[in-house]
């Protein structure tokens, strides 16, 4: 039987293959951002792996959503000298407002032959993350703790709507309250 066709426990331990221990990669992505309920937003987030350990930071209006400041540095990197040009292209992305497109935008500004996936990567770890602070921000909404999850997904409803499971709309007039779309 081929590997395709092997189940259960231990296929991804290094039980099938050759027999040689596997190689195990990993990548780790983290977002930490620092409201102090200001009208800015310090945002940090790092990437690091085998070959790299990258650290950026964000300045994010919350009213605008804009990119007020960004930085980024690479501790670690593959090539020593060759990968720091693309450091230059970080300051490309202050100005850009975290909305609808950005992560394209920050593909194109940071990205391609003038910059780094890995850069692209954090950016876009930070920004998504971003996002998801600055709705609860504008909104002025919070989770009720005396409420049940029920009450509180009503009360987000309206913001949050069909942007995951929890939050579907349905359609009240379609048999057994169908979703929507």
């Amino acid at each position: 039987m081929g590997e395709a066709g092997k189940t259960g426990p231990g296929l991804l331990l290094g039980a099938g293959g050759n027999g040689e221990a596997p190689r195990v990669y990993e990548r780790t992505i983290s977002v930490k951002l620092v409201d102090h309920g200001g009208k800015t937003i310090h945002v940090l987030a790092s990437l690091q792996d085998i070959e790299h350990s990258f650290q950026a930071e964000m300045i994010v209006d919350v009213a605008s959503g804009r990119i007020d400041q960004a930085v980024a540095v690479m501790a670690k990197r593959p090539y020593d000298t060759l990968c720091l040009k693309a450091l230059d292209v970080v300051k490309k992305i202050e100005g850009e407002v975290i909305g609808r497109g950005i992560n394209r935008r920050i593909v194109d500004l940071l990205g391609k032959m003038q910059g780094c996936v890995h850069l692209v990567e954090i950016f876009q770890a930070a920004v998504g993350f971003t996002a998801t602070i600055l709705i609860g921000r504008r909104s002025g909404l919070h989770d009720d703790p005396k409420k049940t999850e029920f009450e509180n997904r009503e009360l987000w409803l309206p913001v949050l709507k069909n942007s995951c499971q929890v939050f579907r709309e349905e359609d009240a007039a379609a048999p057994g309250g169908k979703t929507k779309g």
